[in-house]
């Protein structure tokens, strides 16, 4: 005997965390995924993502980040949040380096986007990482 699909307990999406000091960037990758059905929680300071990995156990399915940031780098970032969550999928964007800069970094991530980007780009590799 199974159980129809009907009766299975719905998943709920999975849970992006959105960090970049840009509020206008932030906002618009959260409008972009959450249009496509993820939750998201946008920061704009790194330290406080830190503060809720280290406090907290809201864990998102994906950090993706920026890079410049000012008091911390997104692979610092990446390395403290790894620390307590080591499978974390991790998204780095960046204005300012190039993606062969990131990939010689000890801190590795799972994906790397300039910027500016499209949202079909943001899409395709937040798809890739957390497919369905």
């Amino acid at each position: 005997m199974s159980i129809s699909s009907e009766h299975k307990p719905k998943k709920s999406p999975p849970l992006i965390f959105v960090v970049d000091d840009n509020r206008e960037l932030t906002e618009m990758a959260e409008m972009v995924l959450k249009a496509e059905g993820y939750r998201c929680q946008g920061f704009c300071d790194p330290k406080e993502v830190v503060e809720i990995f280290r406090s907290s156990d809201i864990r998102p399915d994906l950090l993706l980040t920026d890079y410049d940031m000012g008091s911390m780098n997104g692979l610092e970032l990446i390395a403290h949040c790894r620390k307590a969550s080591p499978k974390l999928k991790t998204l780095l964007l960046s204005g300012t380096i190039e993606e062969k800069t990131v990939l010689s970094q000890p801190v590795k991530v799972d994906e790397f986007l300039s910027k500016p980007y499209k949202p079909q780009q943001l899409m395709a590799l937040v798809k890739s990482l957390l497919p369905d």
